[in-house]
C-alpha cells in the first residue's frame, strides 16, 4: 500500500513541474510576441485628438539592421490603423494616393500595401470632425519612424518641397528612381506570378 502512495506522490509532482512549464513558456512567449509587435508600429496618434478635417505625417522607412535579404529592395507590407471614439469616416492618403477608406467605423484596419523605402507622407482626412484615439502605421520588414519639423506636400518628397540646393534636389530625384525601380521589379514579379 506504501508503494502505490510513493507512485501518486511523485506524479503529483511531475504534474506541478509541467504547469510551472507550461506557465513559463507562456509568459515567455507573450514577452517575445509583444517586443515583435513594438519593433514594427508606430503610434501617430495615440490618446485622444480630435481631427476637424485633415492631419498629416511624415515618416520614414528605413532598412533594419539584420534585414532579410528578400526585403533588400522593398519592404514586405505597411498597413494602417485607424480607431476613434464614435463611428467617423474619412480616408487614410498615402503620397497623394488613397490608401484606406473607412464609413462610419469607430476600428479600422487597412490591407497589406506595397511601401518602398524612404520618405512618405500619411494624410488622415474625416468627412467631419471626429475624436481619434489611435492612428497607427506598421510596417513589415522594415523600421519606420515619424520624422517632425517637415511638412512636404503631399506626393513629394521633403527635399524637394523646401526648395533647398541642387544637392538636395539630386537627393530627391535618386529617391524617386529608386521608388520607380522597386514599383517596376514588383509589377514584374506580379507578372510572372
Amino acid at each position: 500500500m506504501l508503494k502505490y502512495w510513493k507512485i501518486a506522490k511523485r506524479n503529483s509532482q511531475r504534474r506541478r513541474l509541467s504547469v510551472y512549464s507550461l506557465t513559463l513558456a507562456a509568459v515567455m512567449l507573450t514577452a517575445m510576441a509583444d517586443t515583435a509587435w513594438a519593433d514594427i508600429h508606430l503610434k501617430l496618434i495615440s490618446g485622444r485628438r480630435t481631427v476637424k478635417d485633415k492631419v498629416s505625417f511624415t515618416i520614414e522607412v528605413d532598412h533594419e539592421k539584420n534585414e532579410n535579404p528578400r526585403n533588400a529592395k522593398m519592404p514586405d507590407f505597411i498597413k494602417f490603423l485607424v480607431d476613434s471614439s464614435e463611428p467617423a469616416s474619412g480616408v487614410v492618403i498615402l503620397d497623394g494616393k488613397g490608401a484606406m477608406r473607412f464609413d462610419g467605423a469607430t476600428h479600422t484596419l487597412s490591407g497589406d500595401l506595397e511601401i518602398t523605402y524612404g520618405r512618405h507622407v500619411v494624410t488622415l482626412q474625416v468627412s467631419s470632425p471626429a475624436v481619434i484615439t489611435l492612428f497607427e502605421v506598421s510596417v513589415r520588414g522594415a523600421v519606420v519612424r515619424e520624422v517632425f519639423g517637415e511638412s512636404p506636400a503631399a506626393g513629394t518628397s521633403a527635399a524637394a518641397s523646401s526648395g533647398g540646393s541642387a544637392e538636395d534636389r539630386i537627393t530627391a530625384l535618386e529617391q524617386k528612381v529608386k521608388q520607380l525601380e522597386a514599383e517596376i521589379e514588383a509589377l514584374k514579379r506580379g507578372r510572372r506570378n
